[in-house]
């Protein structure tokens, strides 16, 4: 098992990819970081609050490692854990398309898969929690959500039902005339609902989760946003919603319960954009939203590029010391994975790289070098044969032989 699980690693490093699996091996030089997110991840436990952390740092420094490590630590910590990485089609500046990824990528600490269902059956029927989670609904979120929950947990059990109903509280909103249907066929009334609207309340579903999160006896919920830097593809516009959502993740008044996230960005996010020399986010982001006579929610704007200011952590390329510490690692992991003898000196691998190449790469071409090694030893020999070229009449020497014979 030790070998198969160092072969993982192995393929994990040689793609390229970061996995959950890499991060409590190498986290080297990250370790006062690394105790930050412990005391953060204490505080969000022991008050019930919400605390952001934005992780900055340059292309191939490991900011996905690093978000893989905080993973790793909340889940010892008895956090559930939601990884979403933004991208066209799951832009920031989208609540529902966030929380629908938020949902699917949802791991409980000790589960394999990802997912909102197990965090679900975790909530009986009858009961202090079910209760519990009626009443904060009825209180704080939109009705919608109340009647949703309330159908799922007190209604006639049908297969179908239950299924539309427990899609639309992992994210894949139904209309509100089908909820309608789906009460009447399970109370046998009508029910009068405020309409839904996705824009405006979509949120709300965040709250209900991070809610449910807590009330099934878990410490909080961590929410990790990786590639954040894609606010710069967005228009002015969409990136003024953006900032106002994650004020909605940053500022306990939204109403998140125990609820740490993590935004990571590369480091030209903020010298590109927000407070680049001349139209900056910082100055033309308000100005936009005072034209449309959204003067209101400038200074949420406002606080949002402060906290980016106060609640940040540098991931700053590593020392000498700690980057021969974690290729020596590779190393090791290579020999148990392949079950060789590693060369002891592996400087010849990356001595002709350039000093400001990412991470990454340093350790994708050690990764190589290592199998070269392996399959050819210190001097490999390799030689090159042209096929023999069949002109029309030839035969190979068996062919002749065959017709020799008959």
């Amino acid at each position: 098992m030790e070998k198969f699980a160092a072969r993982q690693v192995i393929e994990c490093l040689r793609s390229g990819v970061p996995s959950r699996s890499l991060s409590s091996i190498f986290s080297y030089g990250r370790e006062a970081a690394c105790e930050r997110v412990g005391r953060e991840l204490e505080r969000v436990y022991s008050s019930g609050g919400v605390l952001p952390l934005v992780i900055k740092g340059n292309f191939g420094n490991g900011k996905t490692h690093f978000l893989n490590i905080i993973a790793q630590k909340a889940e010892k910590m008895n956090f559930a854990v939601s990884f979403i990485s933004l991208s066209k089609e799951t832009p920031f500046d989208k609540l529902d398309r966030l929380y629908r990824r938020a949902a699917a990528g949802l791991y409980l600490p000790g589960g394999s898969q990802p997912g909102f269902a197990p965090l679900l059956e975790m909530l009986p029927t009858r009961g202090d929690q079910a209760d519990e989670m009626l009443n904060y609904a009825a209180r704080n979120l939109h009705p919608k959500i109340e009647v949703v929950l309330k159908n799922y947990l007190d209604g006639s059990g049908d297969a179908y039902n239950q299924h539309i109903l427990a899609s639309d509280m992992a994210g894949d909103f139904i209309p509100n005339a089908q909820l309608k249907s789906i009460h009447r066929l399970n109370f046998g009334k009508a029910l009068s609902l405020t309409p839904f609207k996705i824009k405006e309340n979509s949120f709300d579903y965040f709250r209900f989760l991070s809610r449910l999160i807590r009330a099934a006896g878990f410490a909080g919920w961590v929410i990790l946003f990786d590639e954040f830097e894609q606010l710069m593809y967005l228009g002015i516009t969409a990136r003024a919603n953006a900032y106002l959502n994650a004020a909605r993740f940053m500022a306990p008044s939204f109403g998140m319960t125990a609820t740490y996230t993590v935004f990571s960005a590369s480091s030209n996010l903020w010298s590109e954009l927000i407070w680049k020399q001349k139209n900056s986010d910082y100055d033309i982001v308000p100005q936009k939203l005072a034209a449309k006579n959204r003067q209101h929610d400038i200074p949420t704007v406002r606080e949002v590029f402060s906290s980016f200011l106060k609640e940040n952590l540098f991931l700053d390329t590593l020392s000498a010391f700690d980057i021969r510490r974690m290729l020596q690692a590779v190393r090791d992991h290579h020999a148990l994975a392949y079950d060789w003898q590693a060369p002891e000196d592996i400087g010849p691998a990356t001595v002709s790289l350039p000093a400001d190449r990412p991470l990454r790469t340093v350790i994708r071409t050690l990764v190589e070098w290592l199998d070269l090694q392996y399959l050819y030893g210190d001097k490999p020999e390799i030689e090159t044969v042209m096929p023999r070229e069949l002109l029309p009449g030839d035969f190979p020497d068996n062919e002749n032989e065959t017709k020799n014979e008959d």
